[in-house]
């Protein structure tokens, strides 16, 4: 087989899975804002979080310096998202490291490909990757 995907399964099979069942994937997350939360809203995703956020250049108050809480404050929202996929923890971080300029905060998230995936998990032990713990 070649010598890369020799490598690649060796560095998967021996990962830190997190406490996650094989057959895991990785996921590169970005945490983006998806707008403006009204009262009751919330963003989606266990992660998400809403931000009161203030800006003094439309503010009456021109406050000097800018208070923790004002009520010119705007609930905004945060979630995840999935940018881009790896099937090693070590992959997902060197695709951060080369990229995090392009992107705002970003983390990685293992899972795991649901039992019933039968293509990803016939295609993983098809090439010899590791699929049960």
């Amino acid at each position: 087989m070649i010598p890369e995907i020799e490598s690649l399964k060796q560095e998967y099979a021996t990962q830190d899975n997190r406490a996650t069942a094989y057959p895991i994937y990785v996921t590169v997350q970005e945490f983006i804002q998806v707008g403006i939360m009204a009262e009751g809203y919330s963003p989606i995703g266990l992660d998400s979080e809403i931000v009161n956020e203030h800006s003094c250049e439309g503010c009456d108050q021109k406050c000097d310096p800018e208070p923790e809480h004002c009520d010119q404050d705007m609930p905004i929202g945060y979630m995840w998202l999935d940018i881009e996929f790896f099937l090693t923890i070590k992959g997902a971080e060197e695709y951060i490291k080369a990229n995090a300029h392009n992107h705002g905060k970003l983390r990685t998230y293992v899972n795991h490909f649901e039992r019933r995936n039968f293509e990803m998990r016939g295609l993983l032990e098809a090439l010899g990757f590791k699929v049960k713990d």
